[in-house]
């Protein structure tokens, strides 16, 4: 009944603006910061979280991982609206790549369908506060010695009518101090480490989408249909069910796989891109087309 309560509390609020919410999880367990409009919405490092009541359109990101090895990510113009316009729940994954880190679109709830995120995601609202500057501080103990080092100074004394010898020794140790080094590194709002430039895009709207499918099917003869689907799909991003739609207006195989390939570079959701494959007739043309997106290294 508790669980009830707070769902329905959950989206009574939100519903009254119908806000977004931004969820972005790292695939590899990395923790980071998530700034959005160059100000940092975490106060700890996280490896998922989820901010709300996200009111623009589209917002700059940029994520910064607490290890330092790792280059950041900056990513213009991230959605938080739909191609219709539409709110809701945009989920995107931090992914590894032979590239290096990159941030990719991976799922959408429609804002009436909206849940609670799961117990270990923290939820922050939206912060337009910028925070303090994140402080790393790496301590360094370091061991000198001082003095002249052990040092055995021996005297010896005769007496020849008693015959007697003494012998005196005397050992000069020397001295140890230890002294320790604090270094503090300061990531603020802007920082001077490399920066992994994404190109983002904006998936299609249906009825432009549906215009264009229109027009390519016009054309009688295969070069022009294909001439003019490479151009629809480089002035737009297209989603992976779209590029499956024109790939299939293709009477050739050969000329289907070259369109997949070619619109692979500008699809909005590529990690959905085995949509693509019902286009295909033959299994060796799905996996020529995997084997291209392999060696691409996305």
């Amino acid at each position: 009944m508790k669980h009830l309560y707070l769902m329905l509390l959950f989206v009574s609020t939100l519903s009254v603006s119908q806000e977004s919410r931004l969820t972005i999880f790292s695939e590899d367990g990395e923790a980071f910061y998530l700034f959005l409009n160059s100000i940092r919405q975490n106060e700890e490092p996280v490896v998922n979280i989820a901010v709300d009541y996200l009111t623009n359109d589209y917002y700059d990101a940029k994520i910064v991982f607490t290890n330092e090895s790792i280059n950041q990510i900056e990513k213009k113009y991230l959605m938080a609206v739909d191609a219709d316009g539409n709110r809701g729940e945009f989920v995107y994954k931090i992914k590894n790549s032979n590239r290096g880190r990159k941030l990719r679109f991976y799922s959408f709830t429609p804002f009436q369908s909206l849940m609670p995120p799961p117990e270990h995601v923290p939820v922050i609202h939206y912060n337009a506060v910028p925070l303090p500057p994140i402080q790393t501080i790496t301590q360094t103990t370091t061991t000198t010695t001082t003095g002249n080092g052990d040092q055995i100074n021996i005297g010896v004394g005769v007496n020849t009518n008693d015959t007697n010898v003494g012998v005196g020794i005397h050992v000069n140790s020397g001295i140890t101090t230890t002294t320790t080094q604090t270094t503090t590194t300061t990531i603020g709002n802007s920082t001077d480490v490399v920066i992994v430039e994404e190109t983002d895009c904006y998936a299609m709207s249906p009825s432009d989408f549906n215009q264009a499918l229109a027009s390519i099917k016009s054309k009688s003869f295969s070069d022009s249909k294909l001439t003019l689907a490479k151009q629809v799909t480089k002035g737009n991003c297209l989603t992976s069910a779209q590029i499956a739609q024109i790939t299939s207006l293709f009477d050739f195989e050969d000329t289907k796989l070259e369109y997949a390939k070619f619109a692979y570079s500008f699809c909005y959701n590529p990690e959905n891109y085995w949509k693509v494959n019902n286009a295909f007739e033959f299994e060796s043309t799905i996996e020529e087309l995997h084997a291209y997106i392999e060696s691409l290294g996305f």
